[in-house]
């Protein structure tokens, strides 16, 4: 970028001043309060992660940070939000490979690709756990895989809408399990988990953060397994569905949050940005928070990193749509 400049003003006149000016622009940065977007309803996930990096982010920029919730049609709403806004590094989007990379491959609507997105920061990856209403009759998972093949009404699988990582790790338990579900949609994680502690949703696998701990530990569902094949570190007790049943060896669904921003950001405002958030992710109380909740967090990476792992989990996640094409029918 120096060298950028030096040319420009080594040449002069009318064309350096008008390079000149987009950079004194950057060098401001920030000039406005931030909005941290979050794709889903309050309560999720990724809704307790924008809420906890808020403080850090007006204390570390000295300007405002406010949570805004744009939840539905698989998180696109709020992902076509961001990009409405401009690419100055004044709204940052905290989201998942669903609103990401799988809902605009399913949902027609959806204007954008995952390419419109420059990864800032990865919380970490947490796996999910398969929750069940403390009313089912079938109290341990061995009751629920031994209904396969029989008759009666099928059981209710919730997830957070048609390609979402949730809708497809719940069709591979399907799969494998031999079962028949009815798959419920709903326009986020907090609702569907609601309806399983008001009993009105049989099951859904929910990711372990946020305050599913804390509702867990409530008894306010019952626990039966773990996505991953290793087990979660802050439920050492329950198992996981790989040695659950040997059907489920290769069964191993994790997830990761993150922070974006548009792609077009200029760089030494992703570079800032960047640095604020080394500073927040080695913060001791924010570490401990992270694992309190469930999270795994990993070491902070250089933003070349960062961004080459973006590109491969959006292969990755776009193989997975693939292997399940029912998935974006709904």
């Amino acid at each position: 970028m120096i060298t950028r400049r030096h040319c420009l003003a080594a040449a002069g006149g009318t064309l350096g001043g008008l390079a000149a000016a987009p950079l004194r622009a950057q060098g401001s940065f920030p000039s406005r309060g931030f909005t941290l977007m979050v794709a889903q309803p309050a309560g999720t996930p990724s809704d307790a992660n924008a809420r906890k990096i808020q403080p850090y982010l007006q204390k570390s920029m000295g300007q405002s940070a406010i949570v805004e919730n744009v939840a539905g049609a698989g998180g696109t709403l709020g992902a076509a939000r961001v990009l409405q806004q401009p690419a100055d590094g004044h709204t940052l989007f905290v989201a998942s490979p669903t609103e990401l990379v799988l809902s605009p491959l399913s949902v027609p609507a959806a204007r954008y690709t995952a390419e419109d997105f420059a990864m800032l920061a990865n919380f970490g990856r947490i796996p999910y756990v398969l929750v069940s209403r403390t009313s089912l009759p079938q109290a341990a998972l061995a009751d629920i895989l031994a209904l396969a093949g029989k008759a009666g009404a099928p059981m209710s699988m919730g997830n957070i809408g048609a390609a979402s990582l949730i809708h497809l790790l719940s069709l591979d338990f399907e799969r494998i399990s031999g079962l028949k579900l009815n798959h419920v949609p709903y326009r986020g994680v907090a609702p569907m988990v609601q309806d399983v502690m008001a009993g009105q949703l049989d099951m859904c696998f929910t990711p372990l953060a946020g305050n599913t701990l804390a509702l867990l530990e409530q008894g306010r569902m019952r626990t039966l397994a773990v996505s991953s094949i290793a087990k979660a570190r802050v439920l050492p007790q329950v198992p996981t569905l790989a040695a659950s049943d040997m059907r489920f060896a290769r069964f191993d669904y994790e997830v990761w949050g993150g922070i974006f921003l548009r792609r077009e950001t200029p760089e030494p405002v992703q570079a800032r940005l960047h640095a604020w958030w080394t500073e927040t992710a080695r913060d001791p109380e924010f570490l401990g928070w992270m694992r309190s909740t469930g999270g795994d967090p990993l070491p902070v990476a250089a933003l070349a990193e960062t961004r080459a792992f973006y590109t491969s989990e959006v292969a990755r996640y776009r193989a997975l749509l693939k292997a399940f094409p029912e998935a974006a029918r709904g």
